[in-house]
């Protein structure tokens, strides 16, 4: 999930797509209605190595409009990972995707890789379980795939130029509307939402077979778990929340206090040290003073990425900086370098800023990421409950580092004016107090939820452990041994307290850390750790 926009058209939060906005009818009684949901198996379109477990692939078709099952139907990817000795009493966990929305999960075939699994073995297939891995409708291999290619052939050229948010808003409301006018031929943009995953669950648990199933839930993806478990509670045994999102947060009202709040954490990450203190003083100072340079004085940074054909000249702007920064902040790995990225552009060295822009491009021009599917989200269940006029006033008062979200409001609500799909219920902005049991877990460093409204979030759930990682960001089971020893021992008995435990583990696993990097020598940079985070846009 991500807010720093114009990130692929730009992508927010939210939870589901109804076919109407002002009568919500049963996803219970429609899901059982629905006789033409179907799973066909097909020969696995990657390559599987030998040390893999037995890997089986499907394509599962379901109704675009489940209230039509007799209309247009969709497609998306089902990928089953077999326990090496399983356990019949052990229901699968199945994996919602890459988050965003509208990220892909690495399931293409150039792209697909043991992280598919691996990440997760030690909950899953070395604990008894199969693991399911989607792409939700939409995004990644499913057909559709709603893609905005306007969006990726005009950033192409947009980043290579000195543009300001004002041209940029103006190139990019044009690739929107391109955009809409190509999909709203072919897909019903009103039926992508996590309301309508929901129910493409529940389609496919029952073509499974499976009685019930555990259900883990990445960044935005963690939304379609809640929404799953309040829609249909019967069929979900626990939850996994990981960097968890809730729909009673209103993400885009405070999205530029958490954008600030984002950018003074890498600052007091190097403050709370006194040797990175005294060697970049006065950081919030100097990024501050940045912005403005580069925007009066833009400097280029040239990258390679898998996406562009050799080297692409990106051009650094201040507004650009905030994004590329923010996005950033989703990997822990990259606090320590945060004021090395400072100084370098402040000298007008780019080489400290290649790794993070790269990523961040890598992002903007990825042809699998669903970025009409991911606005569809917004617009229904996101922007409906935002007020804007008061989010530009928070905006206002965060100064010169608001900038950037100053432009994306804007934005978003342009967006959502082409896309001119029906809003939500007002359910889709109440808190979920689905009785299932829940395991969530958070980075204390994560840039989207702050901690502590995280915490006030999840006491709505009656029935959940709460687990704060320290020195973690976005994404904490991908960098964190304890984190899915955590989530394992919670799916074998969810009723079982595991924060104690897990938090013990934590405290060695920092304590070990220190001592390799203590270890190293002087010369040697930061080590950099991939999260293996979806995508985001």
């Amino acid at each position: 999930m991500t807010y720093s926009l114009p990130l692929k058209a730009l992508l927010l939060i939210l939870p589901l797509a109804l076919t109407t906005a002002c009568q919500r009818s049963d996803p219970a009684e429609a899901a059982d209605s629905d006789p033409t949901a179907q799973l066909e198996a097909r020969p696995c379109w990657f390559n599987v190595d030998d040390s893999w477990p037995v890997t089986q692939c499907f394509m599962m078709e379901v109704p675009e409009n489940h209230e039509k099952p007799q209309g247009r139907k969709i497609r998306f990817p089902v990928v089953r990972f077999m326990a090496s000795e399983k356990n019949p009493d052990k229901f699968p966990l199945l994996h919602l995707g890459a988050g965003g929305p509208g990220a892909s999960m690495g399931l293409e075939p150039e792209n697909a890789s043991e992280w598919l699994w691996i990440n997760y073995a030690a909950m899953t297939v070395e604990n008894g379980r199969d693991l399911i891995v989607i792409d939700p409708r939409g995004t990644g291999m499913a057909e559709p795939r709603l893609s905005c290619t306007e969006f990726i052939e005009d950033a192409t050229t947009a980043f290579q130029r000195p543009l300001t948010s004002d041209e940029e808003g103006r190139v990019f409301s044009y690739s929107l509307e391109r955009c809409y006018s190509r999909l709203s031929d072919e897909a019903d943009l009103a039926q992508y939402n996590s309301s309508s995953v929901a129910r493409d669950i529940e389609a496919l648990r029952e073509a499974l077979g499976v009685e019930k199933i555990n259900l883990y839930g990445v960044s935005y993806a963690s939304r379609y778990a809640l929404t799953m478990a309040r829609d249909f509670p019967d069929s979900v045994r626990a939850l996994v929340l990981n960097s968890a999102v809730f729909p009673d947060i209103p993400y885009v009202q405070q999205l530029a206090e958490d954008s600030l709040s984002a950018y003074l954490r890498g600052i007091d990450f190097c403050g709370s040290d006194k040797l990175c203190a005294s060697r970049y003083p006065n950081l919030r100072q100097r990024l501050e003073s940045l912005v403005e340079q580069l925007d009066e004085s833009p400097v280029t940074v040239s990258i390679e990425h898998p996406y562009a054909d050799g080297e692409f000249p990106f051009v650094m702007t201040g507004q650009r900086l905030l994004r590329v920064l923010f996005q950033a902040l989703y990997d822990e790995g990259f606090y320590p370098e945060f004021p090395a990225v400072i100084e370098g552009l402040e000298k007008g060295d780019p080489a400290p800023a290649r790794d993070a822009v790269s990523n961040f491009m890598a992002i903007i021009l990825d042809p699998y990421f669903g970025d009409a599917a991911g606005i569809s989200h917004f617009c229904f269940e996101e922007a409906p409950f935002v007020d804007f006029q008061q989010a530009r006033q928070k905006a206002d008062g965060t100064g010169i580092l608001g900038g950037a979200v100053r432009a994306d409001l804007e934005l978003m609500q342009l967006q959502c004016r082409i896309w001119a799909i029906p809003p939500a219920d007002p359910i889709e902005a109440e808190a979920i107090a689905a009785p299932v049991p829940t395991l969530i877990l958070h980075g204390a460093l994560d840039p989207v939820l702050d901690a502590e409204d995280a915490e006030r979030a999840r006491n709505t759930l009656p029935n959940h452990q709460w687990l704060l990682f320290p020195q973690l960001a976005h994404d904490v089971i991908s960098a964190s041994n304890c984190a899915e020893a955590a989530a394992a021992e919670f799916l074998n008995s969810p009723t079982e307290p595991v924060v104690e435990q897990a938090l013990a583990c934590r405290k060695d696993e920092i304590a070990a850390q220190s001592t390799e990097a203590s270890s190293e020598p002087e010369e040697a940079p930061p080590a950099r750790t991939t999260a293996g985070d979806e995508g985001q846009r």
